[in-house]
């Protein structure tokens, strides 16, 4: 009996039984092992926030870059509304200056209200008071100033007499004078009158000298500063100075 054959053939059928399959180039590459970890790490990269912040952020700019490119497609070829560039030899027009002069400011000159009688202080101030003698309180819309009979009463300041006179049951013998910066000072219980209505006097001029007549106490001048009538308070323009505007002489 003849073996061999048998033999032969189980041998080559177990050696076309066993050869190995080969698997194509690509598919043995995605196999390898190697490329596995690189391609987790590649989808653990994707699947963070910052790598969709990127996506999403990329996303957005392409497409409001197509909506733009789409806008200038669309917008109509024509002349622009506001032309920048400036034609061929055209001058560029100023608009028109108009010089307005405003007139000067009237000139300024400075007067200073002083002391009506030097040497001597008040003694009895502007506001409420009561006098020896009398029922209740009353008004005291000036100052006194005590000093020797005949003592010279000066002007305050420059100005013109606008009154002189007398009452027995108050004021006496008065002056009044009106200064350039509008106020009026008021000069009561006079001995004796050295100006007249009208007269201009300058400042420091003797008006007249301290008495006691009319409604008075004693020898002192009774001292007034009035503002558009109303008497105000003479401690507080008394050593003031006041801006006036120089008039013409026919002014």
């Amino acid at each position: 009996m003849n073996r061999a054959p048998f033999f032969r053939s189980r041998a080559a059928t177990s050696c076309r039984a066993v050869r190995p399959k080969v698997a194509p180039w690509s598919l043995r590459r995605a196999a390898s092992p190697l490329a596995e970890p690189a391609q987790r790490r590649l989808l653990t990269r994707l699947k963070s926030p910052t790598a969709r912040w990127v996506l999403v952020h990329a996303a957005q700019s392409a497409a409001l870059v197509a909506v733009g490119v789409l806008a200038m497609a669309a917008a109509p070829a024509g002349p622009q509304a506001f032309d920048l560039v400036p034609e061929a030899g055209a001058a560029p027009t100023a608009p028109p200056v108009t010089a307005v002069a405003k007139p000067p400011a009237p000139p300024t000159r400075q007067i200073v209200f002083s002391h009506p009688v030097r040497g001597f202080h008040i003694n009895s101030r502007f506001g409420t008071r009561k006098l020896a003698g009398e029922a209740k309180a009353r008004a005291h819309k000036g100052v006194d100033i005590a000093a020797p009979k005949g003592t010279a009463v000066l002007s305050t300041a420059e100005g013109r007499v606008v009154r002189t006179g007398y009452e027995p049951g108050g004021y006496g013998s008065f002056v009044e004078i009106r200064h350039p910066n509008g106020m009026t000072s008021f000069y009561a219980h006079l001995s004796r009158v050295d100006v007249h209505t009208g007269m201009v006097v300058q400042p420091g001029a003797r008006i007249g000298l301290v008495g006691s007549t009319g409604y008075s106490t004693g020898p002192h001048l009774h001292f007034e500063i009035r503002r558009r009538g109303v008497q105000v308070n003479p401690a507080r323009v008394l050593g003031q100075a006041f801006q006036v505007v120089i008039r013409e002489p026919n002014g």
